[in-house]
């Protein structure tokens, strides 16, 4: 005990190499703690946000539906749409079922033609699936009782249409044949995401099943699941319960965004390792010297009795003092940082390019977890002993004569 506060009182009385050396350390904690929270917020708000504004958990689709998805197909459907939702919500990990049918059609105004992608969704479910309702810009959202459709922002102001317009639909049925509506505009959405804003256009369950003659049939059915429950584990529940259809993460649906987050996610841990190294091998250099120019010192604890492991033990408590007044300092330093990431966000929607393939939303918010702290902690204390120890170990096996008289540690 006497000895670390002996090496307490070092530390503070060699002020000029402690402060340089509390610097380099703290810099290095807050931009791993700061790094690691960017990364993990990145990771989960990708993932969270294609869920929320796109995929859901988890999705029933028919069979060899997969592999025919890009030409949108119609015949391949889940018939018995109501009674097929009902048996999922009967399932108690599952929170919320609703279908659509993804279909190609061309929206007129009479002055404009345009092909774009139709979604036909149940609204009410799409409600508490996905977040559509609460990026309503104008009008209103859908209800199955009164048909209409939801126009993208930027679509709507290119075709010169607000809501209560009506616009007109051409699309084939599942057989083939060519069927026209006219339809209210019921409301304006803006995700503030081009490639779903300008090119898709979602229309009430019910208007669609007429128009393309499906009689209580979806293409898909989109799930969200109880918290706690991973949609790993959800996808191997629902298969257990013999329904008809392929079930498939979200994942499975969301291929270029799991794997560019993937991509993103090691170049950032690279980069955030090659900084933190920049710092450490400047520590390591300030550390390895303070041991250095201290020979005559250690000599005289030598000449005075102490013993090697005692000078060992010294040396390397002094750098776990230091690697805890950094980490200290540091956590105090970072924790503005921390809060505003964490609680206040980033506005991207001006920053974000249209090529990235998910709706990110209006925040971004880092992602802060106990053992991101834990981690840059380790990473501290660690490359303070590691700076300190081959010096410590050396200088302790100085002949005292030899360590009086100033000699050099090799």
């Amino acid at each position: 005990m006497a000895l670390i506060l002996v090496a307490l009182r070092n530390v503070f009385r060699n002020r000029r190499r402690s402060i340089l050396n509390i610097i380099a350390l703290c810099l290095g904690t807050c931009l791993m703690v700061l790094g690691l929270g960017w990364v993990e917020g990145y990771h989960s708000y990708v993932y969270t946000a294609m869920q929320n504004f796109e995929s859901g958990e988890v999705q029933l689709i028919p069979e060899g539906y997969l592999q025919e998805e890009r030409r949108l197909p119609l015949d391949l459907n889940l018939s018995g749409y109501r009674e097929l939702k009902d048996r999922l919500l009967s399932v108690p990990e599952v929170r919320e079922a609703t279908g659509r049918i993804d279909f190609s059609m061309r929206l007129s105004n009479r002055k404009e033609s345009i092909y774009l992608v139709g979604r036909a969704i149940d609204p009410e479910s799409e409600a508490n699936t996905t977040v559509l309702a609460d990026y309503i810009h104008s009008g209103d959202y859908l209800s199955s009782q009164q048909g209409g459709v939801l126009i993208g922002k930027a679509l709507a102001e290119r075709m010169a249409v607000q809501p209560g317009d009506t616009v007109y639909i051409v699309a084939q049925d599942k057989y083939g044949v060519e069927n026209f509506i006219d339809i209210r505009v019921a409301g304006i959405f803006n995700y503030g995401f081009p490639p779903i804003d300008k090119n898709v256009v979602f229309m009430d369950l019910a208007s669609a099943m007429d128009l393309l003659s499906m009689e209580d049939e979806v293409t898909r059915i989109v799930m969200r699941l109880n918290p706690g429950i991973s949609p790993e584990k959800g996808v191997s529940l629902l298969r257990r319960q013999g329904i008809r259809g392929e079930i498939h993460s979200w994942k499975t649906f969301a291929q270029a965004t799991v794997s560019a987050v993937e991509t993103d996610t090691r170049s950032f841990y690279l980069m955030l390792i090659i900084l933190y190294l920049l710092i450490v091998l400047g520590l390591l250099n300030s550390m390895s010297m303070s041991v250095h120019e201290r020979t005559r010192e250690i000599g005289s604890l030598r000449a005075l009795g102490m013993k090697r492991r005692e000078v060992l033990g010294l040396l390397l408590a002094e750098s776990g003092w230091i690697s805890l007044i950094s980490a200290a300092v540091a956590i105090v330093l970072s924790m503005p940082m921390v809060w505003y990431l964490g609680s206040v966000g980033l506005d991207i929607t001006s920053r974000m390019p249209e090529s990235i393939p998910v709706p990110f939303g209006e925040q971004f918010y880092a992602d802060f977890r106990i053992r991101h702290f834990a981690i840059s902690l380790a990473a501290a204390t660690l490359s303070a002993m590691v700076g300190t120890i081959r010096p410590s170990v050396k200088a302790s096996r100085l002949v005292v004569a030899e360590a009086l008289r100033g000699g050099r540690i090799v």
